[in-house]
């Protein structure tokens, strides 16, 4: 039976809007002492709608606070994703009485796909730049997303954009006149094995350290499998030439950033100084039918990005960066709805949580070191055919061998895993008819409760 308005689904740590409908997260950006977190976002219904940009911000990832919406639809289009800097040097002109101006760059979707600019001096309200559309669609139906990122090699902005099967780069010095410089592209890797296909979405690119080097990240989310409609976000590293990307992946494959189904759309923010990421944590497969109300969709906890060195290679890590400070209590047994388990062993391991209605979660490593989610038994799963079907169970090669910690966070509605200092990562929603209550280990392990 379904749970649509029986319960409330929201979940207390991770994102959601007052009402309406949420998906890709936008504008991630530090701005004046707050992050800000824009958001697709359809104010009237919960489901996809017109999309505007949603808006909040926060000092801690935790305690948002909501703001007016900050980019209505006009007369070229609805309002698409996109990203946002602080033009601190005030290079566009569009800073006054010595205000820095914070750029929001944007996809108008209307009769073809353009891309837009609208600016803010005290961070809320915004102002259309009377020259858009500033990059015109060159005749490719999707043609969207533009990610803003600092440029070292030509000492300028660049920007990567989703074209189709591709994604191009545009430099400019003013942040309003744009110069195409390159393109990375799938169909050529694509016919070396990557598990890449199809439209690309919401890329990124961030510069990382490692051993004192820079490594180039690629973010991008598309379908991940050929063949099955799998949707996820992936990552490619390389170099960055000042007008491209330079995969250096093995064979040209790309990794999963998060093996969950709920995590999509995911970038990072501008103006800080470690690479910090956000997903949409919900899935275009059934999100529209989930059983949540007044409102749909959530994001991500925010998570710190860095590398490790793996059995297998250089691998991008992912962990959330207030985790212990939310869970700093302990506690004998679960008492809440949102809550972290973290488990220490090596070897097999399955933990279950349970409810008073006889639905369970199961996760943990398999025989064969697989990472494993299963919440095909862990509530609410009548809505859609799709979500506790294929979509059900989750599951991963470790990279490691032996011994491993793994943090489980639930919270409501959400759970996000992560094993091996966060290469592996799981984001998996789930609505049960009550909340869980117990948990149960199989496995030689030892599991600590943080509310």
């Amino acid at each position: 039976m379904s749970t649509q308005g029986k319960r409330d689904f929201r979940p207390k740590i991770h994102f959601t809007p007052p009402e309406g409908w949420t998906n890709d997260p936008n504008g991630l950006v530090k701005y004046d002492g707050k992050y800000h977190l824009f958001y697709q976002h359809n104010p009237k219904e919960a489901v996809w709608g017109p999309m505007h940009w949603g808006h909040a911000v926060s000092t801690d990832f935790v305690n948002w606070e909501h703001l007016p919406i900050a980019l209505y639809p006009d007369e070229h289009g609805t309002i698409f994703s996109g990203s946002a800097v602080a033009d601190v040097e005030n290079v566009s002109g569009l800073g006054k009485d010595g205000k820095i101006p914070l750029i929001a760059f944007y996809t108008y979707h209307g009769e073809q796909q353009t891309q837009g600019i609208a600016y803010s001096l005290d961070g809320v309200n915004f102002t259309k730049y009377e020259g858009n559309p500033v990059i015109p669609n060159p005749g490719i139906l999707d043609y969207r997303d533009p990610k803003m990122f600092w440029n070292p090699v030509h000492n300028c902005w660049s920007m990567v954009l989703a074209a189709a099967e591709t994604c191009h780069f545009y430099k400019s010095k003013n942040l309003l006149d744009w110069e195409k410089t390159g393109e990375f592209g799938d169909r050529r890797i694509a016919a070396e094995g990557n598990h890449s296909h199809g439209i690309w979405e919401c890329p990124d690119m961030v510069p990382m350290v490692y051993n004192g080097k820079t490594v180039w990240l690629l973010i991008g989310s598309m379908t991940i499998e050929k063949g099955k409609p799998i949707i996820g976000t992936q990552y490619f590293l390389g170099d960055f030439d000042g007008d491209k990307f330079i995969n250096s992946m093995p064979f040209g494959y790309a990794e999963r950033l998060d093996s969950g189904w709920d995590n999509y759309a995911g970038v990072t923010f501008n103006n800080v100084d470690e690479p910090l990421f956000i997903g949409w944590g919900t899935s275009w497969r059934y999100a529209a039918d989930t059983p949540t109300g007044v409102y749909c969709g959530n994001m991500t906890l925010p998570r710190l990005l860095s590398l490790k060195d793996t059995p297998v290679g250089l691998r991008l890590a992912s962990f959330p960066v207030e985790l212990d400070s939310v869970f700093a209590k302990a506690e004998e047994k679960i008492s809440g709805e949102t809550f972290l388990l973290r488990v220490k062993g090596k070897g097999a391991c399955k933990v279950t949580l349970r409810n008073s209605a006889g639905q369970y979660l199961c996760f943990g490593v398999d025989g064969e070191n697989n990472l494993f989610l299963d919440r095909t038994n862990a509530g609410a799963k009548d809505f859609n055919e799709v979500f506790a079907s294929e979509c059900s169970v989750t599951k991963a090669k470790r990279f490691y061998d032996g011994e491993y910690t793994l943090d489980f966070v639930f919270d409501v509605s959400v759970s996000e895993l992560f094993v091996d200092f966060g290469t592996r990562s799981m984001s998996m929603v789930c609505y049960p008819d009550v909340a869980f209550g117990e948990f149960l280990v199989e496995g030689d392990v030892g599991v600590q409760v943080f509310g």
